[in-house]
This record gives C-alpha cells, sequence and structure tokens, in this order.
C-alpha cells in the first residue's frame, strides 16, 4: 500500500470516528483562581499555574509539568487572581517543591545535554550544514533529544539525524528557532545591565520596527538600537503604548498652536515622557508648556518669520503650568496612598510571621 493510500484510509477513519468529548472541570465562570507563573530553564516564556492556597516563594523551585514534560522550574511571579474564563485551559497544578535530588537529576541532565551538544557541533562540521546550533534539551524524562539551531535558510539534515540516533540511542528532534527565541531560551544581559525582557517577563516578543523607534525620539544608530540577538530591542515595542499615549495629549511638532495663558506660535519640540512641548511664539520668545496648558492644537494663522525678529529671548528654564498641575497631582496622589495603606493593612504578616516568628516588625524594631 503507497503513501496515499494510506493517507485516504486515515482521513476516512478520521471523519466516521466520534468526535472527541471536551475535558471536564469544576471551575465556573467568573470564578476567582490564584495562580503563579513558573519558569523552566531553555524556555523562552514561563507558564500559569493554579496554587488554591498553598503559599510560594518567589525563586523558590519546584516540579511542575511543562509543555516539554515534568521538569525542575522556579517560581517567576507573587501570586495573583484572576477570574476563571475557558480561554485559561488548560489550568495545571505544581506537582511538588523540588528537592536536593530533583535538582541533582537537572544538573546531571544539563551535563548530558552539554555532552550531546557537542556531539552534534561536531556531526554539523562533519556534514559541512550551514546552521549553528544553539542549545539542547532533553525530554520525556530523557528519552528525547531536541537540538535547537537557527540558519539562514532551510537546511537538509537527515543524515545529521541518522548519525545523532546511532550515536545517542534516543529518539532525536531538531528544531529551528529565530535568532529572537535564542536569546529568549538562552539569557543573557542587555545594554541597560538587566536580565533579558523575552527570557524574564515578556509573554511576546519581536515584531518591532523603525517606526516605533522615531515615534521615540530615538536616532536611528543600529548599535544601540540593536539587542543581544541582533535584532531592534523588545522594549521599544511595549514602551510605545506608553509614547502614544502621552503624544495623544500634546501638539504636533512643526504645528501652530495655542495655550490656555493666550500665546500661540510654532511647536519646536515636544518632551514625551515629560509630557510637556516647547513652542517659539508670534513675539519670539521661546517658552516651555506643561500638556495641560495647550488650548487647541493645529490652529490657522500667519506666523511671523523666525528672521523678522529683532531677537528670540529663551525662557524654557521654567514649565508653564507645571507648579499648578504638580500641586494637584501630589494630592491625588496622597489619596490613593490612603485608600491603598487601609486596603493594605495586615498585608504579608503571614509571610513575616514565617520568617522572623512575628506578624509584624513594627514591635521588633520600634518601627512607627
Amino acid at each position: 500500500m503507497d503513501q496515499s493510500q494510506v493517507s485516504s484510509k486515515e482521513d476516512t477513519n478520521s471523519k466516521s470516528s466520534p468526535p472527541k468529548k471536551e475535558k471536564k472541570h469544576n471551575f465556573k465562570e467568573g470564578q476567582i483562581l490564584t495562580l503563579v507563573r513558573v519558569r523552566f530553564p531553555g524556555h523562552n516564556k514561563s507558564y500559569p499555574f493554579i496554587i488554591g492556597n498553598t503559599h510560594y516563594q518567589y525563586g523558590q523551585k519546584v516540579v511542575a509539568m511543562s509543555d516539554r514534560g515534568m521538569a525542575v522550574g522556579y517560581i517567576n511571579s507573587f501570586p495573583y487572581e484572576v477570574k476563571f474564563k475557558e480561554s485559561l485551559l488548560p489550568l495545571r497544578k505544581i506537582k511538588k517543591v523540588a528537592t536536593d535530588e530533583d535538582v541533582e537529576n537537572q544538573i546531571e541532565n544539563y551535563k548530558k545535554e552539554k555532552e550531546a551538544e557537542v556531539l552534534c557541533k561536531r556531526l554539523i562540521h562533519k556534514h559541512e550544514l550551514d546552521m549553528n546550533l544553539t542549545h539542547v534539551e532533553f525530554t520525556q524524562f530523557g528519552k528525547k533529544c531536541v537540538f535547537y539551531f537557527t540558519a539562514p535558510s532551510r537546511v537538509d539534515f537527515r543524515n545529521l539525524v541518522k548519525d545523532l540516533v546511532s550515536e545517542l540511542k534516543l529518539r532525536i528532534e531538531l528544531r529551528q528557532i529565530t535568532v529572537r527565541d535564542r536569546a529568549a531560551a538562552v539569557g543573557g544581559i542587555g545594554s541597560c545591565g538587566r536580565q533579558l525582557c523575552c527570557s524574564s517577563f515578556l509573554e511576546k516578543y519581536g515584531q518591532v520596527n523603525i517606526k516605533m523607534a522615531k515615534g521615540q525620539d530615538l536616532s536611528i544608530n543600529f548599535d544601540k538600537l540593536n539587542g543581544v540577538c541582533g535584532q531592534i530591542k523588545c522594549c521599544i515595542k511595549y514602551e510605545d503604548k506608553v509614547y502614544q499615549h502621552k503624544k495623544e495629549k500634546l501638539p504636533v511638532e512643526g504645528k501652530l498652536a495655542s495655550c490656555v495663558n493666550g500665546d500661540r506660535g510654532k511647536v519646536i519640540r515636544l518632551h514625551t515622557l515629560m509630557e510637556c512641548f516647547d513652542m517659539i511664539t508670534d513675539k519670539g520668545v521661546k517658552r516651555r508648556y506643561n500638556f495641560d496648558q495647550l488650548k487647541e492644537k493645529n490652529i490657522k494663522f500667519k506666523m511671523p518669520d523666525f528672521r523678522s525678529f529683532d531677537h528670540i529671548s529663551d525662557e524654557t528654564h521654567t514649565i508653564i503650568g507645571l507648579s499648578g498641575f504638580e500641586k494637584e497631582k501630589a494630592e491625588q496622589i496622597s489619596k490613593e496612598l490612603e485608600k491603598i495603606k487601609k486596603s493594605e493593612e495586615g498585608f504579608g504578616d503571614e509571610t513575616f510571621k514565617e520568617m522572623f516568628g512575628t506578624a509584624s516588625l513594627k514591635n521588633e524594631f520600634n518601627l512607627h
């Protein structure tokens, strides 16, 4: 029987077979669930796990089921609550806190992965393949070995797989990934001095473009724009929403605008993060305004030519409207802090009790 006959037979069986029943669960729509996220070494994202009333500490090592099998990972978030909905399924539970034996087994697996990595690199060189091995991972309790690699194009690695199977006596899988995936899986330190965003907290990364960098007034210098993976930094993308939100409050650079105090002129510079802008008025004065001083954008009037002014005075050392705004903001923050203090009374008492034997450190260190 040829391959086409096998495929048609499988299709007939699949059509006649009854649809699979969805797995039942005991959660109700809108039910509050307590979750934490667990990250596994070599994975480019963390996974949510339901914990119920069990207490876990941030960074604690646990044994849990990832999408690649049971493995030792670490708690990558503080507990958080969400309302149950079908899109959260499947929800998994943490099996147990990792013991010293579990960690030792994980270390042994790591040593085997490094040995397999050296072997694979030697065979890649032997077969003269245009591919770069990034890392190796044992899954299914050591019964399967996955080799991750990057390559500029498709690679015929059939002979490589044959040699790996004969050497390791295991199920072998080669998986091509992008340079971003490699950075997320391997990890590293960014130019900011912190752990890479893609390997720490970002669930989705990539899809960054030059337009986003221009929107943040960044110089188009790829030595500074690119991350360790050689692509534009992911932080530019998730920061872009903040810049867009702030720019909605500001006028358009190079356009004419009017302010609350009666000034009108041409906007010459935006300070997006500070939420203020510089404008040269029709009287020949440069001034800096807080965003709430903007009265109207894109107004129409005849703006004098800069060359017609005898001199242009610079008054941008003070921000018009900032003092009143700061006072209002400080009062608002004070009210919010009072609400938070009342709602968070007793927060962390159980943790303090476990660590120090007392529910509060106020009496212990005479704190007020």
